[in-house]
């Protein structure tokens, strides 16, 4: 199917700049219109979604999600307890996610972690959070830096939980700092505008949707798909 879908993208970019409408492709327009051939959607969630009516979120088509658990060496989302919750109650497929930080020991920030959602039951291997950040798009990082410090997660990760994380990240940070780092962990892409152009299981391809079932201060949801063969690879356990 994903062959597919590539192809199709592809005709769409084709068929817009011919018509002259390549505004369309910065619109979300596109990268929305081909997600929705896939069958299995779903969310990524934190604090600024607040107060989550998981139920209502699987009635609107959602079977799976990623939970914000941790961010660097000491924060805990604040409704890490209540999605996970929320989410298992209503059965549907979840993961957690840990938002790198280039500030502080993959050690430490394992460690917390592993704290917050040790007692946890996980459906999907963790995921790490690999982006720009901060001010580092006017001073971005070495290289050399940022793949020490994301490797050496990925190798924490895999030790404790027997099996790779997901690495989620931008299309722009995959360009500078990933592409062709052999990092062997399955992908997890943003990209909103169309398409992405690398191998990928789960694709992000929108930031701004509004759905029903959430009241925090943030209006928006990131929405995500997957397909069937890609959902196996990233269960726990498999």
């Amino acid at each position: 199917m994903k062959r597919k879908l590539k192809i199709i993208a592809v005709l769409i970019i084709m068929a817009l700049i011919i018509a002259g409408l390549g505004k369309l492709l910065w619109s979300q327009n596109v990268a929305t219109f081909i997600a929705s051939y896939y069958e299995l959607q779903g969310v990524d969630v934190s604090h600024f979604q607040g107060n989550i009516d998981w139920e209502v979120l699987k009635d609107q088509g959602i079977s799976f999600a990623y939970i914000k658990a941790t961010e660097g060496s000491g924060h805990v989302d604040t409704r890490l307890d209540a999605n996970y919750q929320g989410a298992k109650e209503a059965g549907i497929i979840y993961g957690f996610y840990h938002f790198l930080s280039l500030e502080s020991a993959p050690e430490t920030q394992m460690e917390n972690f592993k704290a917050a959602v040790g007692s946890f039951e996980m459906d999907l291997v963790p995921a790490i959070d690999v982006e720009w950040y901060g001010n580092m798009r006017d001073n971005p990082p070495d290289k050399a830096k940022v793949l020490d410090t994301l490797t050496k997660m990925i190798s924490l990760m895999e030790e404790e939980y027997g099996q790779k994380p997901v690495i989620y990240t931008t299309q722009t940070f995959f360009i500078k700092y990933l592409s062709g780092a052999d990092l062997g962990t399955p992908m997890w892409i943003r990209n909103v505008y169309f398409y992405p152009i690398q191998d990928f299981v789960i694709w992000q391809y929108t930031d701004r949707a509004v759905m029903d079932g959430y009241s925090g201060q943030e209006k928006y949801i990131d929405r995500d798909v997957i397909s069937r063969d890609d959902l196996g690879k990233i269960r726990l356990g498999d």
